[in-house]
């Protein structure tokens, strides 16, 4: 019998005739569960998680072995009055009069809600009073107890078990605690291990990094041995010889089904051999700086657009997966299309290598935009919510998602490791062995950057290596990003990190690990020599004469407003404009936004790479891009000129990294950056209302007084002094007179935000590795882990 393809959820145990004769369903998952564990042990866990974990229970000599074991027992807390008797009639027929009684007293009553103790809770008990049985401390004891009975997403905390202790008519007292005991003592004879209780489990130690592998090893290890499909329940009359022996077979061939097998990189990891092309000056200092390290790093990659950030952290994950034993990477992007664009890059190296292996495309969507790609549906999808044991099931079985080796997709997805959330130990568990890439680092407000400072502290406990990508990012925050990983690395509080070399150089890569921190200077491409951007104010009723003058003359313009409905004015207003034209002279006219429907979306972004892309084929007449901010980070586009609402300094280079961003032909004309929606008043600048509603009073003012006089801005050179300028100390831009209160209000505004940010996203996130000395503090007062940030991009 199976339920929805996995097996039931109620199976009946088979009393003291555990291990002899025929075996018992619980059992079979017992021993199933332990042979998946042992295959996924190096698979799915990393160097220094695994590490930790085998070195914990190598004390008692087959650590591994008894690892797998304690993976096993995961649902002892089934062997139990109150689970059994879910289906009480063939309980009974099963256990006979001895428990009876047992069963009647806590069958649950028709009408009624389920009351009975959560199984997890049964077994963490058991567990818990083995161990200290068994000699083992009372802080290991529980932890291991906790991280077993934590299986369905929640890790039990020392209350409920206080409270599950008490309710002895639901896990049996004395008796039933002997029947367990008995069933754990016959799968340690059928499994080859010694007699527990002759080993040294005072001995063992184990820190938290490596409770959380055990919690995720056990969880992942459950949901594969608990396909019925790969694992059938046996016959009553099988021979329990029979199907141990087979189980470890099947355990191997429903592992290597899942495409969990780690990434091999070719030998030679040289950009050349991956790209077929010399690295950029940027490129070459990420390849020297990875090639032949030996411990986890972190790399902070500071560049402008268009020098090939992606492919050098492409080259760096080959290198490092190489070098360090890992399993892959995971690249997580600020949106979705980008993710779309930079699963291409991926996909185009491994095709170049002749490499088959496929890389997973991870983000709420991703299984329509597969499905639009393909002749038939992809089984590749979103994750599912983890708010049911059914649902964690099918994102495993089904999706895989960061189990897999090669992945690319959201941020959200490795933001969702940092939230207090079910199952959150099996994201960190499926992270601990890859690269971890995450690119526009710069484009996180304080809500996401709090989440992100806390992952990057659990990624560097558990020794994951790290690129963050950046073509804006301030000193400041660069301190604060690497002393998080850093402080994980060490197990550590930030504050106990030495500080970075400084370093006023742009482009810039910053390498970390446990010793000597560095800082690089690197050389721009020709492309982004020198650039010298010519800056226009153009006033909003000249926009649409500003679009058409320029496209007439046949140059491809881009207009990236703040708001969709902006967007769309400007688009309507155009297109009226356009239409009075005579036909040879109408210039094509493209809207994009974050809410067009996702097929037709896909649509335009394929027409605007084919126009605007790399070797693209520009329209002769000339042509008018709308867009909102999908126009600054989502495509690689490049165009002739463009026209931007006001926005803070970072975002005003990023959209000025779109023009002229393939070719600086000279016959292009100039570099030019139009800007609008800001008048200037002797008492400080008049933004429209909606735009401080978008952006921070204070960045907009300090954007403002720097750039208000300039006509030109020069890139790469002014870029890291212009960005600290504006998100430095607030003595770092001097407040214009006349502009007094308008500077203060923003400044209180600035903080008050700030504060309230940071507030929410410490409502969510885990606590620090170095101070979790409960499990339970991982999922206690659980939180949504779609809430990785405040709002969506427009």
């Amino acid at each position: 019998m199976s339920v929805d393809g996995h097996k039931p959820s109620t199976w009946a145990a088979w009393g003291k005739s555990a291990g002899r004769g025929i075996p018992h369903p619980l059992l079979c998952h017992v021993v199933d569960t332990a042979n998946v564990a042992s295959r996924l042990f190096d698979l799915v866990l990393g160097p220094r998680s695994r590490d930790e974990l085998r070195n914990a229970f190598s004390v008692l000599g087959d650590a591994v072995g008894w690892i797998a074991l304690l993976c096993g027992l995961h649902d002892l807390g089934k062997y139990s009055p109150t689970f059994q008797a879910l289906h009480v009639d063939l309980a009974e027929q099963r256990f006979g009069e001895i428990a009876e009684a047992d069963l009647r007293r806590v069958q649950r009553q028709r009408g009624l809600p389920r009351l009975d103790t959560p199984h997890g809770l049964v077994t963490a008990l058991h567990m818990k009073d083995m161990l200290l049985g068994w000699g083992a401390e009372s802080s290991v004891a529980e932890r291991i107890a906790v991280a077993l009975g934590g299986h369905h997403g929640h890790f039990p905390a020392g209350q409920e078990l206080v409270q599950t202790r008490a309710q002895v008519n639901n896990h049996g007292g004395a008796r039933w605690k002997a029947w367990r005991d008995d069933l754990v003592d016959a799968v340690i004879k059928a499994r080859g291990l010694p007699d527990a209780r002759t080993l040294p489990w005072n001995e063992l130690r184990l820190s938290t990094t490596a409770a959380v592998a055990l919690a995720g090893l056990t969880t992942a290890s459950d949901w594969i041995a608990s396909v019925e499909r790969n694992f059938p329940s046996p016959e009553d009359e099988a021979d329990f010889d029979d199907y141990l022996r087979s189980s470890g077979a099947r355990a191997v061939k429903a592992v290597d089904g899942l495409d969990l097998q780690p990434w091999e990189p070719p030998k030679d990891t040289s950009f050349v051999a991956l790209f077929a092309a010399a690295p950029r000056p940027v490129q070459a200092v990420i390849e020297r700086l990875v090639q032949g390290r030996t411990e986890p790093t972190m790399l902070v990659v500071e560049a402008p657009t268009g020098e090939g950030k992606s492919k050098g952290a492409l080259q760096a994950i080959a290198t490092l997966v190489s070098g360090l034993g890992l399993a892959g990477g995971y690249i997580g992007m600020p949106t979705q299309a980008t993710s779309h664009q930079v699963l291409g890059e991926f996909e185009t190296m491994l095709t170049h290598l002749g490499d088959s292996t496929a890389v997973r495309l991870i983000h709420s969507n991703a299984k329509e935009f597969l499905d639009s790609k393909a002749a038939t549906p992809t089984e590749v999808g979103p994750d599912h919510p983890e708010d049911s044991d059914v649902a964690a099931q099918e994102w495993f079985t089904r999706k895989r998602s960061l189990l897999s080796p090669l992945g690319v997709g959201t941020v959200d997805q490795v933001l969702k490791a940092a939230i207090r959330s079910g199952h959150v130990f099996v994201r960190l568990a499926a992270l601990s062995n890859k690269v971890v890439v995450i690119d526009e680092v710069h484009a996180y407000d304080t809500y996401m950057s709090t989440l992100l400072d806390r992952l990057l502290m659990w990624l560097g406990r558990m020794g994951v290596s790290v690129l963050l990508l950046s073509a804006t990012l301030p000193s400041r925050r660069r301190e604060e990003l690497t002393a998080a990983w850093r402080a994980g690395m060490l197990d550590c509080v930030p504050g106990g990190v030495s500080a970075l070399p400084s370093s006023t150089a742009y482009p810039r890569v910053t390498m970390v690990g446990s010793g000597t921190s560095v800082v690089e200077s690197t050389g721009v491409s020709e492309l982004n020599r020198e650039r010298s951007v010519q800056l226009e104010w153009v006033d909003d009723d000249d926009i649409v004469n500003w679009a058409l003058k320029r496209a007439a003359g046949g140059e491809s313009v881009a207009i990236v407003h703040n708001l969709v409905n902006r967007a769309t004015t400007t688009s309507d207003a155009l297109r009226t404009r356009i239409a009075t034209l005579p036909a040879s002279k109408r210039p094509q006219l493209i809207t994009i936004t974050g809410q067009l429907a996702d097929g037709h979306r896909r649509t335009v972004e394929t027409d605007l790479r084919a126009a605007f892309g790399p070797g693209g084929s520009r329209p002769k007449r000339g042509a008018i891009v709308v867009g909102t901010q999908v126009l600054e980070q989502s495509l690689d586009l490049d165009f002739d000129a463009m026209l931007t609402d006001m926005a803070p300094i970072d975002s005003l280079i990023q959209r000025a990294g779109r023009v002229h961003r393939h070719d600086r032909d000279k016959g292009r004309g100039t570099l030019t950056l139009a800007i609008t929606g800001v008048t200037d008043t002797p008492a400080g600048p008049v933004f429209p209302p909606y735009l401080t509603n978008i952006y921070q009073p204070m960045v907009l003012l300090r954007t403002w007084a720097l750039l208000r006089r300039k006509k030109k801005l020069i890139s790469p050179d002014e870029v890291p002094v212009l960005i600290d300028a504006v998100y430095g100390p607030s003595e770092a831009v001097e407040c214009p007179p006349g502009w007094e209160q308008a500077w203060q209000r923003a400044h209180e505004r600035l903080n008050r935000a700030h504060a309230k940010d940071t507030h929410d996203a410490r409502l969510m996130y885990l606590p620090l590795p170095v101070a979790t000395h409960r499990l339970a503090d991982m999922t206690v007062r659980p939180q949504n882990p779609s809430k990785t940030r405040k709002s969506r991009y427009r």
